[in-house]
């Protein structure tokens, strides 16, 4: 089966798995401060393009599991560092799969 194509993909785009842990400082936070901190990053992935999936995994290494597809190596940057700069998680980002514009 034919993979469809899709009209407007940036070349290069890759998706992404971000593996989120609290630190000492987030796993005090009261539920609405992480809602907000959850609201301001997904503010940031869709100025950059993406689209995010946030999973939660309780009892495992990690409190959170973000996918982030259609954003470029930049931008993921750029989303980690919005991901830490409260200082209350840490973040892993992790590549994915490459999507290449084709004609």
């Amino acid at each position: 089966m034919a993979a469809k194509h899709r009209k407007g993909i940036v070349k290069d785009e890759v998706t992404y798995f971000f593996l989120v842990k609290h630190t000492e400082r987030g796993a005090v936070q009261s539920a609405a401060q992480k809602k907000t901190g959850v609201n301001d990053v997904t503010k940031v992935v869709r100025k950059e393009g993406g689209q995010c999936h946030l999973y939660s995994t309780r009892g495992g290494a990690f409190d959170y599991v973000s996918v982030i597809t259609g954003m470029t190596p930049a931008a993921a940057i750029r989303i980690v560092t919005e991901i830490e700069k409260r200082g209350t998680v840490k973040a892993i980002a992790l590549s994915g799969v490459e999507i290449f514009d084709t004609p």
